[in-house]
């Protein structure tokens, strides 16, 4: 009995040195869209596969952009101005979070590359790396109908804004937290609308407005 006991210890110490913070996406993530736009994303999700807490860390290795962009990097906290170049954050145990790549063109055609690395403040050596790559092209006529939802202020306190498309003015509109549980559901009626979401917990949420046809998606942060 004590043997199996001891195997069993063994076996729970190893699984715990093992669990490690994991990409839940390609290693390089790309986004683009025309100039005009406001902002383009590239998203990217990490996970806390420990049972408990873990603080990390993103620090960019590289961040190459066209003259007159701005970039930056939003985390399960907050979006960080331009020349912030590191953060601490924290996970949950089997946690997952954002750590996405932003980059805004002004208007102006060409292309952005982030470099980030994310690790573990305790044990550095549990890390992932991700590249987020984004470009611009001038805007065609094409580019400028596509389906596009804009959600604002990120993060959020009481109420998030949205901004679509005409194809989108009738569009159910519904809130998943990050293990997929639906928590809020709406009906859209214009192009432009505000959604109250003061009742919500704190933490990331992924809203969905769908209109039989499209799907459109966006991540946002509650504080």
């Amino acid at each position: 009995m004590k043997k199996l006991l001891f195997a069993a210890v063994l076996l729970l110490s190893t699984w715990s040195a093992q669990a490690q913070i994991i990409l839940l996406s390609n290693d390089t993530v790309y986004t683009a869209g025309p100039a005009t736009e406001f902002e383009i994303i590239a998203y990217a999700n990490v996970r806390n596969t420990n049972e408990s807490p873990k603080v990390f860390r993103w620090v960019k290795l590289q961040n190459q952009v066209t003259p007159g962009w701005l970039s930056t990097i939003c985390d399960v906290n907050l979006c960080y101005p331009d020349g912030v170049d590191s953060a601490d954050f924290t996970l949950g145990g089997n946690a997952i979070g954002n750590v996405d790549g932003h980059f805004y063109p002004n208007n102006i055609v060409g292309t952005g590359i982030m470099r980030v690395r994310v690790y573990e403040i305790a044990n550095p050596s549990n890390n992932v790396v991700v590249t987020f790559i984004g470009s611009t092209t001038g805007a065609s006529v094409a580019a400028m109908s596509k389906p596009s939802l804009k959600v604002y202020p990120v993060p959020t306190d009481h109420y998030l804004y949205l901004e679509t498309t005409p194809a989108f003015e009738l569009a159910e509109i519904e809130i998943y937290n990050m293990i997929g549980k639906k928590v809020a559901q709406y009906k859209n009626s214009t192009m432009k609308s505000r959604i109250s979401v003061g009742h919500l917990p704190k933490g990331q949420y992924i809203i969905r407005m769908n209109n039989g046809q499209d799907v459109l998606t966006k991540y946002f942060t509650k504080n």
